[in-house]
């Protein structure tokens, strides 16, 4: 397996743990059953979950500030080249 392969697989997993549908599916239950607590609160999975989607939405505000900007323009002239 190549090196790129394995860095992708990494980040897959910590994306989406082993067993975070069954405590997705365990903190919905708990939800219908009156638990006021976030399933991201409770289960280590789904915090991990959530801190990625965080941090890809982070990625996403400093990418559309960055094109935004005058020093975006420049990051994407000397992209081109």
């Amino acid at each position: 397996m190549p090196a790129s392969e394995l860095r992708k697989w990494t980040e897959y997993l910590r994306a989406r743990p082993i067993g975070w549908r069954e405590d997705q599916r365990t903190s919905l239950i708990m939800n219908a059953q009156g638990v006021k607590k976030k399933g991201h609160e409770i289960f280590p999975t789904l915090a991990a979950i959530q801190e990625w989607q965080d941090q890809r939405e982070d990625e996403d505000v400093m990418r559309s500030t960055l094109s935004k900007s005058v020093f975006g323009a420049m990051l994407e002239s000397a992209n081109k080249k």
